[in-house]
């Protein structure tokens, strides 16, 4: 009868452990996955501007579209924001290496104001506050989950 006690208790105690151990390690994998996708984002933003700053070298005087800066409101799960990080940045990234002159604000604010996204399986609507053209596009935007 003691053997059977012991063994239920220690059984019991190892699947608590292992639990708890999966708890606090889900976390971290949550969290090092997050910062691949970002790695991997920014590794291809990159080598698609070094590509278009290679081509378009020779227009030095021209003022060029360098970078994207992207600025989200969203109150829910960081992984989401990243998703729509990612998705903007998607339609976006082929203004990288054009001449400022030839982007046409009115067209990004049509395309994103009142887009609705599909991000895992939830429906997001994407309202565009302000969007800034220089040498750097800024957008800012608010994310809300439709109903």
């Amino acid at each position: 009868m003691k053997k059977h006690k012991f063994l239920s208790m220690f059984l019991l105690g190892f699947l608590l452990g292992l639990a708890l151990m999966n708890l606090f390690h889900s976390h971290t994998l949550d969290r090092l996955y997050r910062m691949q996708k970002q790695l991997t984002t920014q590794l291809l933003d990159k080598e698609i501007k070094l590509e278009r700053f290679t081509q378009k070298a020779i227009k030095e005087d021209i003022p060029l579209i360098k970078d994207l800066n992207i600025l989200i409101e969203f109150d829910g799960n960081v992984l989401i924001k990243d998703a729509i990080e990612r998705n903007i940045r998607f339609y976006l990234s082929d203004l990288v290496g054009r001449e400022v002159s030839e982007i046409d604000g009115e067209m990004i604010y049509k395309i994103f104001h009142n887009r609705i996204l599909q991000i895992e399986g939830k429906e997001m609507k994407v309202t565009v506050k302000y969007l800034i053209i220089n040498e750097v596009i800024t957008i800012s935007v608010v994310c809300r989950i439709v109903d």
